[in-house]
């Protein structure tokens, strides 16, 4: 039994002889490198304990998918049996998608993906694809690779397990809200999960498949999970620190694109692959499993003392904790902002595109489609959006939609998460608002 302690559930356990193929798939070199990738990329800057890694988190959502797939199979009655056998089928590649499904994650977790134009579930799907140890060790088990794919675009046969690791009520969510919370110390992503698993259950709900908790004794603990999740979504995803950072990176490579394309700076040829080529991931796929937090912040660094200015101030600045401080939308008239903007950067000759930035929030990679009420549209790829629903069964089997039976989660959902700000340089923050504050 090899054991493994956790700070989120304490003893994970993966067995030598059943969990082999798992102990394999985290022995291969790209599940590796997810050590050296943060699960809240720059949160650090703002939580200093946001140390933890995709890896901890990969193995704590194979954990709980461990969990659930043994609390569903073990339920009693009748009209659970085909759940149960269905699950029972596609157990080990439920556990080999919950450990893989985020391998694709790139450096600064989110961050990057903005300036790539590409998003983590693309690469997660070339790496195992690709010519991988990944893919090999996948093989050699058995599994298809592509069907791990199906169960995390969401477009498996199996729907049940889709559903345990992506819908509203899933492994990967509830471990990386516990796991936020408790890493970065605000403590607003705490729920019960011990009762949580003990009140889950499964049916059928509008023609759906859902992952569900049991209507009796199961409300509290489901108002309990969507607070959290928006309080963390405001407090933590949100937090303006954390934002700025984001912003100063992908302004840090956009700028590093657009001197390489004049011929004025050299870069890595890892970087020239997914940033230059970014249609191009079966290509590129060997050039980002070579990307980590440590290989770009080492880019970083040497950026400090490169003779483009922009691109050295705004590296200086990240390295240095001196970001761009925030205005809310609300202190002020957009236009009048903007007209000021002009006025500050003429004078100065500073450049507008680099220096005075707007950022909607809701445009977060960590939005909660439930909470919002903004179902992605255009899915790509036969990929389908996870479920906007959290669903509560009697024990008939009848499901009831979490928010038509509580006032609080109704109200949440009626009031859209949506946080618009502009970031500027502090030394030009003063000048900007002291003739534009409302009264």
């Amino acid at each position: 039994m090899k054991t493994i302690r956790d700070p989120i559930h304490n003893i994970v356990h993966f067995d030598k002889n059943n969990d082999k193929l798992l102990l394999d798939l985290i022995d291969t070199e790209e599940f590796q490198r997810l050590r050296q990738i943060k699960q809240l990329g720059l949160s650090s800057f703002t939580y200093p304990g946001a140390e933890h890694t995709r890896f901890a988190h990969s193995l704590g959502v194979t954990h709980l998918m461990k969990r659930f797939i043994d609390k569903i199979c073990n339920l009693k009655g009748d009209r659970f049996a085909p759940y149960i056998k269905e699950i029972e089928e596609h157990r080990l590649l439920a556990l080999a998608a919950a450990l893989l499904h985020d391998i694709g994650h790139g450096p600064f977790s989110h961050a990057l993906e903005k300036t790539t134009g590409v998003r983590h579930e693309k690469w997660t799907i070339a790496i195992i694809q690709g010519d991988t140890e990944v893919n090999s060790v996948l093989k050699k088990y058995g599994i298809s690779p592509q069907e791990v794919v199906d169960v995390i675009q969401r477009t498996h046969s199996s729907k049940a397990i889709v559903k345990l690791l992506s819908s509203q009520l899933d492994t990967d969510r509830i471990d990386y809200l516990l796991r936020d919370s408790k890493m970065t110390g605000a403590g607003y992503g705490t729920f019960d999960l011990e009762w949580m698993i003990n009140v889950l259950t499964i049916g059928e709900y509008n023609g759906e498949i859902e992952v569900g908790l049991d209507i009796d004794k199961g409300i509290s603990i489901a108002e309990d999970f969507v607070m959290a999740r928006y309080y963390m979504y405001t407090n933590v995803y949100f937090h303006k620190t954390t934002r700025s950072a984001e912003l100063l990176i992908d302004k840090i490579f956009s700028r590093a694109i657009e001197i390489y394309n004049e011929g004025r700076i050299d870069l890595p040829a890892d970087l020239v692959g997914i940033l230059t080529k970014k249609g191009q991931l079966n290509e590129t796929v060997a050039n980002y499993i070579n990307l980590t937090d440590n290989t770009i912040w080492h880019y970083v660094k040497i950026w400090t003392n490169h003779d483009d200015l922009i691109l050295s101030d705004l590296c200086n600045r990240l390295i240095k904790r001196k970001f761009f401080k925030s205005i809310s939308s609300s202190e002020l008239d957009p236009l009048e902002f903007w007209q000021r903007v002009i006025e500050i950067s003429n004078k100065n000759g500073v450049s507008r595109e680099y220096y005075f930035l707007r950022d909607e929030a809701k445009s977060s990679s960590y939005k909660d489609s439930y909470l919002i009420q903004t179902p992605k549209t255009g899915e790509e790829g036969g990929e389908r959006e996870a479920s906007e629903q959290i669903v509560l069964f009697d024990k008939r089997g009848n499901g009831t939609e979490l928010s038509y039976i509580s006032d609080i989660v109704n109200g949440l959902r009626n009031k859209k998460i949506s946080i618009e700000r502009y970031f500027v340089p502090d030394e030009y923050k003063n000048e900007i608002i002291g003739g534009y504050q409302h009264v």
